[in-house]
């Protein structure tokens, strides 16, 4: 009788064991699928999206922005293709210096984003500019310097 008692707990602790073990499985495999649909380095860009997602991450700190992101890779993306490169500094949350470089000339651009008034909806404005990033930097300076 001992014996069968015995038998009965090892079969109830296997079978536990077995099911944790294919919960467990069933958890990784849907962690890694999840993974798989998360992470967008695993997807085919093209270079206007490579362009805007390594300005966005890279530069930008990674806001969570749709419009900024479609802006750069329909319009900045091809205002700079006659130029060597492109850095992207934030302003304000809605204002941005973008900054086009070729043969040690940079030209700097403001882009401003606002909301129609009407549709709700958001536009960009690019405008040549003089300020330039030490421009902005001496202002953020100034700023924490009060702040202090």
């Amino acid at each position: 009788m001992k014996y069968i008692l015995i038998l009965f707990i090892l079969a109830g602790f296997i079978s536990c064991s077995s099911d944790d073990k294919s919960t467990q499985q069933k958890q990784n495999t849907q962690n890694n699928q999840q993974d798989d649909i998360e992470n967008p380095a695993d997807t085919i860009l093209t270079p206007e999206e490579k362009f805007s997602a390594s300005i966005i991450s890279d530069f930008l700190g990674d806001p969570d922005d749709e419009d900024l992101m479609l802006y750069l890779e329909t319009e900045i993306y091809k205002l700079g293709s006659s130029y060597k490169g492109v850095a992207v500094v934030e302003v304000t949350p809605s204002t941005w210096l973008v900054s086009f470089e070729k043969d040690s000339t940079v030209k700097n651009y403001l882009l401003q984003k606002y909301v129609d008034f009407k549709t709700n909806e958001y536009y960009f404005s690019l405008k040549e500019t003089n300020l330039t990033i030490t421009d902005i930097i001496a202002k953020e300076k100034n700023k924490t310097s009060a702040g202090e």
